[in-house]
C-alpha cells in the first residue's frame, strides 16, 4: 500500500507522459496502466485522488480507442468511468481548477468519440466556463460542424455555422496557449481554418441578430420563468438549446423522422402510428418530470403544504425534508428512470427483436442470454446513436460483478474500485431505495449533524467490536455476553443500512444529472431512427413514407 501526495503524482504524470507521447512504447504504457489500476493507494486528499484518476483516464484513452475497439468494449466504458471519477473528486477542490478543466475537456472528447455528443458538450461547456480552455473550444466547434450533417432539415444549419465560427474565433485568440499538435485544426488547409475562411466570405455577423432579438409569447410570469429555467439548464428537446439560451429555443422541437413502411390494410390508423404515439408519450413524461423539478426549485426548503398535514410526523432526529419540494423531486426521479425502460420497449419493437415483453428492459435489449454477449442484431451495428444509448445504460444500471478467486481477490477488488463509476452507483442506489426500500432527503446541515457529530454512537459501536474480538480470543463464543454483543452488532448493521439518507444538495445534483441523461437519450433515440430509416434497404419493394397527423 502506497501513499500518494502531489509530489508523487507529478512524478507519476511525467512517467505517463513519456509513454503517451511515444507511440513505440505502447506496451510499456499498458504495463504501467495495469500496475496503477491494480495497486491500492492512500491519497492525501480528494485533489490527489482526482489527479490520479485523470492520469489513468489519459492512459486508458490512448490504449483503448473507439475506432479500434468493439463499440461495446468494457474498456471504453472503463475509460469514461476513470475520467468521471477524476471530475468527481477534482470538483471538490475549489482553489485548483486548471486540472478540472483538463479532465472535463478530455471526458468530453472521449464521450464525443463514442457518438455521445450531447453528453460531451455539457463537459466542454463546464471547461470553457472555468478558463476558456481552447482545447474544449476547438472540440466543441468541430462537434458542431459534425452535427450539421445530422439535422433533420437545413433550416438551422446556418445557425450552427454561426456558433462554430464564433468558437473558432475564440480559439484563435488563445492559440498561443495550445501545444503544437493541438493547433493543427486551426492551421492552413485543415478543417476549422478552411471553414473559418469560407464563413467569412459568405456571412455577415448581423445576419444572426434575430437569435437574441426573438421574443416568445407567454401567458403568465410563471410560464416565462419556467421556460427561461429550462433554457438555462439546457433541458429543451431542441438541438439549438445546446448552443444558446435565448427565447428562440423556448420550445421542444424534437420529433421522429418519417418512417418507411409496406402497405398493410389490416392496420388501423392508430396501429400504424404506434411508434409516433409512443414517442409522443415519452416527450410528455420527460416534460412533466422537468416541470416538477422546476416547481421544486421554487419551493423553499422549510415550506409546508396541506397535503401531508393530515397525520402526525415522527421526530426521529433524521432532519428529513418531507414537503412538496422533495416529493416533487422524488416523483421526477421515478419518472425519469422509467423513461429508460420505455425507450427499451420502443427499440425492441422498432427492431423487431426476438424478446418477450416481460424480458424487455434497458439492460436486456442490448444483451442476449448473458451480460457479456451483445445481441447479434446489434453486434456489428454502425449506428453510433444506438451505441450512445448503450453507454448511457452503463451510467444508470449497476451490474453484479462475477465472483473472483481468493488468490487474486485483492488485486481484483482494487481494479473494480478504481474502474467503478461513482455516479452510476449513486443513481442506481437512489432508485433502488426510492422504489423498494427507504430513501430520505435530509437538510444539508442536519446531514452533517447525523454523520460528523455522532461520536458517542460511533464510540459505542467500536467498543462492541473490540469486546467481540476479546471474547473470541478467549474462546467465549458460547457465552451469553458474546451472543448479546453479536445481536447488538447485527441490529446496528440492519438499522444503520435501513434508510438511505442523502443531503438535499447531493440529491439535486444527482437529479439534474439523471435529467440530462434522459433528455439526451430521447435525442439519441430520435437520431437512431433517422439513421436507420436513411440506411434501410429497399429491396425493390413498394415502400411508402408515413405522413404524421398533428393536433
Amino acid at each position: 500500500m502506497m501513499k500518494l501526495g502531489i509530489k508523487q503524482l507529478k512524478e507519476l504524470a511525467k512517467l505517463a507522459d513519456k509513454f503517451l507521447l511515444d507511440e513505440n512504447r505502447k506496451n510499456e504504457l499498458i504495463e504501467f496502466f495495469n500496475i496503477q489500476i491494480e495497486t491500492l493507494f492512500i491519497f492525501e486528499n480528494d485533489f490527489c485522488k482526482g489527479y490520479f484518476y485523470y492520469i489513468l483516464g489519459n492512459c486508458s484513452s490512448v490504449i483503448y480507442r473507439y475506432q479500434s475497439e468493439n463499440w461495446h468494449s468494457q474498456d471504453l466504458i472503463n475509460t469514461v468511468n476513470l475520467y468521471q471519477k477524476a471530475v468527481y473528486f477534482l470538483r471538490k477542490e475549489k482553489n485548483v481548477t486548471f486540472l478540472l478543466s483538463f479532465a472535463l475537456t478530455n471526458l468530453g472528447n472521449f464521450l464525443s468519440s463514442q457518438g455521445r455528443y450531447f453528453c460531451a458538450q455539457h463537459y466542454w461547456d463546464d471547461a470553457i466556463k472555468i478558463d476558456e480552455n481552447p482545447v474544449a473550444v476547438i472540440a466543441k466547434a468541430t462537434n458542431i460542424l459534425f452535427r450539421t450533417e445530422q439535422l433533420y432539415d437545413d433550416s438551422n444549419k446556418e445557425v450552427y455555422y454561426f456558433f462554430a465560427n464564433q468558437l473558432i474565433t475564440q480559439a484563435y485568440k488563445k492559440i498561443d496557449f495550445l501545444e503544437r499538435e493541438q493547433r493543427i485544426p486551426l492551421q492552413r488547409g485543415h478543417l476549422l481554418y478552411v471553414f473559418h475562411q469560407w464563413y467569412g466570405e459568405n456571412f455577415k455577423e448581423n445576419e444572426f441578430d434575430y437569435l437574441k432579438e426573438y421574443k416568445q409569447k407567454t401567458s403568465t410570469k410563471t410560464e416565462y420563468r419556467y421556460l427561461n429555467w429550462v433554457a438555462k439548464n439546457k433541458l429543451f428537446l431542441n438541438n439549438l438549446n445546446d448552443l444558446l439560451n435565448e427565447e428562440i429555443v423556448f420550445q421542444d422541437t424534437l420529433e421522429l423522422s418519417s418512417m418507411s413502411y409496406e402497405i398493410n390494410t389490416s392496420l388501423s390508423l392508430k396501429e400504424s402510428l404506434v411508434f409516433y404515439s409512443n414517442f409522443d408519450e415519452l416527450l410528455n413524461e420527460f416534460t412533466y418530470a422537468r416541470f416538477l423539478i422546476f416547481q421544486s426549485s421554487e419551493i423553499k426548503v422549510d415550506s409546508e403544504h396541506f397535503y401531508n398535514k393530515t397525520y402526525f410526523h415522527v421526530y426521529d432526529t433524521l432532519h428529513a425534508i418531507d414537503n412538496l419540494k422533495t416529493s416533487h423531486m422524488k416523483s421526477a426521479f421515478r419518472i425519469l428512470y422509467s423513461i429508460f425502460d420505455k425507450i427499451s420497449y420502443f427499440i425492441a419493437k422498432y427492431f423487431n427483436l426476438s424478446i418477450t415483453d416481460y424480458e424487455i428492459s434497458f439492460k436486456w435489449i442490448f444483451y442476449e442470454g448473458r451480460l457479456d454477449k451483445i445481441r447479434n442484431r446489434f453486434f456489428e451495428s454502425e449506428n453510433y446513436f444506438l451505441h450512445a444509448l448503450f453507454y448511457i445504460l452503463k451510467e444508470v444500471e449497476v451490474e453484479v460483478e462475477p465472483k473472483r478467486k481468493n488468490k487474486d481477490s485483492i488485486e481484483n477488488m482494487n481494479k473494480i474500485e478504481n474502474l467503478s463509476n461513482l455516479e452510476k452507483h449513486r443513481l442506481a442506489k437512489i432508485r433502488n431505495h426510492l422504489e423498494h426500500r427507504s430513501f430520505r432527503i435530509v437538510d444539508d446541515f442536519g446531514y452533517k449533524l447525523n454523520t460528523k457529530y455522532n461520536s458517542s454512537e460511533v464510540f459505542s459501536y467500536q467498543e462492541l467490536l473490540v469486546r467481540k474480538d476479546e471474547l473470541e480470543k478467549n474462546n467465549l463464543q458460547s457465552s451469553d455476553e458474546y451472543i448479546e454483543v453479536i445481536n447488538n452488532l447485527k441490529e446496528k448493521e440492519i438499522k444503520s443500512k435501513y434508510i438511505l439518507e442523502m443531503p438535499l444538495s447531493e440529491f439535486e445534483e444527482s437529479l439534474m444529472h439523471l435529467t440530462r441523461l434522459a433528455r439526451n437519450s430521447l435525442m439519441y433515440l430520435s437520431l437512431l431512427v433517422q439513421y436507420e430509416e436513411k440506411n434501410k434497404p429497399r429491396d425493390g419493394k413498394l415502400v411508402l413514407e408515413r405522413e404524421v397527423p398533428l393536433k
